[in-house]
């Protein structure tokens, strides 16, 4: 019997460590006086100090650094830990820093507790000697119960303060692409903040640009921007074509900042303009639209091209022929579904169908081209800027919405406001209020901005069909683009042939006012045309056609100057296209 409690006595325990930090900085604070930082050593040291209490052969060492607040099972070093305890066996001990670095939960703690209990493994705090028996047991229970208070009580600190920070124009978390963390003395105070990286703030710019032309893919303009030098900042990484969409979508360059749903106004310099944004979103839009993936077998009508039978797109396929040869058709969405008998239709014939098109369906005479440009030009002359009244107007409505903004934001850090209709109140609130300062910023230049887009588009019509064959593929994709929305097809007599078009605005108005312009040129002197459907905008022409001519394009114009109408910005790449074209 005394032998056997010898032996007992002589047998050495083991034990491994368990060492944590909640952030990965916190490893490489005070690096100069250790590689590990300051945290880490400090926890060995106390728990070398309490293994060499136990008597312990200390085995391992497991070190968990950036996964704050997680629960164990986000944790893979702590599972790593319990699976080698489970599959080896030979731990007495695990030897901890304090309780409160390694559970956030007391429920957790109880589980764990547990599971090294049936292993006859035991947790040992280094900072926390609570000693043997049930009286020990339930002031660890306590301890547990009071971290997990003190875990909650400075979450929901963090909450407040979080939600200040963004009120006051802050940001919470990293910094986006574009943006570096620094800090500043803001009100005598030093905070953290956010400020432009230089390296990187210019390809945020130029993606938005570059994807506004309509030219590129996400995946696309992703190698373009790597080959010209973006280097995500840490890793060193090209961007992911994930993470490139979400920043072309991220308001966060507009100068906003989001937290729970809400956006509030920044601090931090935006990058790029409401125009721009809002271009690229319509661009993001038409991609998602029209179903277009360039990566298989992209044909610049993909996206452009429908079946006038069952109203489905047209894809592109790859075939091989009975020699070896391969070649590229058309064929009908609709076929797949098996809704649709519309026959496989060659590249080529495809093609020369939409330059047909383009010859039949955009062929505007000098005459009544030049009378639009008359009809532009008196729409501008009698248009007046905003009065002194009006603007004063303005202003005041303005004061009273920025009043209502802060009222919406302030009622959003209450946690039982509906945030989406919050959310919702508020965009309403900024989208009218761009709008009003749109107004009383731009009214005269949006004027000479209608102008430009109906004399673009004038430009467009001189020589459509003559542009597109000679143009490229890319001027073809553009002019496609600038204007149509889709072309539907259908064979006829074994060919294709467009049978009907949606065309973009201002040409759907521009053609259906010169379907009404030439019929009232065939009708007799005097005789007043009515038209029948909203499509064919000169609602009432007198003899010659201009007066009504004049009305219906003061419509459009009018359009043309607000903001649900057109632009501009609506245009894919003009500035672009008139270079391509000079090119050609």
């Amino acid at each position: 019997m005394e032998e056997d409690s010898k032996q007992e006595k002589d047998i050495v325990k083991r034990s491994v460590y368990l060492l944590r930090v909640s952030d990965k900085k916190q490893m490489y604070t005070a690096t100069d006086i250790d590689p590990e930082g300051n945290s880490i050593p400090t926890q060995r040291e106390w728990c070398d100090k309490r293994n060499r209490e136990l008597k312990a052969l200390k085995v391992d060492e497991y070190v968990e650094a950036g996964y704050s607040g997680q629960a164990i099972d986000k944790r893979p070093i702590f599972k790593q830990l319990l699976k080698r305890i489970v599959e080896q066996r030979d731990i007495d001990y695990v030897v901890i820093y304090m309780r409160s670095r390694i559970f956030r939960n007391y429920v957790e703690a109880a589980v764990v507790k547990q599971q090294l209990d049936k292993l006859g493994v035991k947790l040992i705090s280094a900072r926390e000697n609570f000693g043997e028996g049930y009286m020990a047991e339930g002031m660890e229970a306590i301890t547990d119960v009071i971290n997990w208070i003190d875990v909650r009580r400075n979450g929901e600190d963090i909450k407040v303060k979080m939600l200040n920070k963004v009120k006051n124009g802050g940001t919470n978390g990293q910094a986006r692409l574009g943006y570096i963390n620094t800090t500043a003395i803001i009100d005598g105070h030093k905070v953290n903040t956010i400020a432009v990286d230089e390296e990187r703030a210019k390809y945020v710019k130029m993606a938005f640009d570059l994807f506004a032309t309509g030219k590129y893919n996400v995946d696309e303009l992703r190698d373009k921007l790597t080959d010209l030098g973006l280097r995500m900042p840490r890793s060193n990484e090209p961007v992911s074509p994930q993470t490139l969409n979400l920043r072309l979508q991220d308001r966060y360059y507009l100068g906003y900042v989001i937290h729970k749903g809400m956006e509030y106004p920044g601090r931090h310099e935006k990058l790029i303009s409401e125009e721009l944004f809002d271009k690229v979103q319509r661009v993001l839009a038409s991609h998602s639209g029209s179903g277009v993936r360039h990566r298989k077998h992209h044909h610049y009508l993909k996206g452009t091209i429908w079946c006038d039978r069952c109203k489905q797109r047209f894809m592109v396929q790859r075939a091989r022929g009975r020699s070896g040869g391969v070649y590229f058709y058309f064929f009908c969405g609709g076929r797949e579904d098996k809704v649709c008998e519309q026959p496989y239709i060659p590249i080529k014939a495809m093609e020369a169908a939409v330059a047909a098109h383009y010859g039949r369906a955009l062929h505007l005479s000098g005459a009544f081209r030049a009378a639009v440009r008359d009809a532009v030009d008196a729409a501008v002359a009698t248009s007046s800027s905003l009065s002194d009244d009006m603007r004063a107007e303005f202003e005041q409505r303005l004061a009273k919405l920025d009043k209502k903004e802060d009222y919406f934001l302030e009622l959003a850090g209450e946690e039982d406001w509906p945030k989406d209709k919050l959310r919702a109140k508020v965009q309403a609130l900024r989208s009218e209020r761009q709008s009003i300062r749109r107004q009383l910023d731009q009214a005269e230049a949006q004027l000479e901005a209608g102008r430009q887009v109906f004399y673009m588009a004038l430009n467009l019509l001189e020589r459509p069909q003559a542009a597109y064959q000679a143009g490229s593929e890319e001027v073809r994709t553009v002019l496609n683009r600038a204007f149509f929305t889709r072309l539907y097809v259908d064979v006829e007599d074994d060919m294709p042939v467009v049978t009907s078009q949606k065309l973009k605005e201002p040409f759907d108005v521009l053609c259906a006012t010169y379907t009404a312009y030439e019929a009232a040129q065939a009708a007799e002197p005097g005789q007043t045309l009515v038209c029948s459907s909203e499509k064919q905008a000169g609602a009432a022409l007198d003899e010659y056609g201009a007066c009504g001519l004049r009305s219906s394009l003061s419509e459009a114009l009018d359009r043309a100057l607000l903001a649900d109408g057109s632009s501009t910005s609506d245009m894919v790449g003009p500035e672009r296209l008139e270079l391509s074209l000079a090119r050609t």
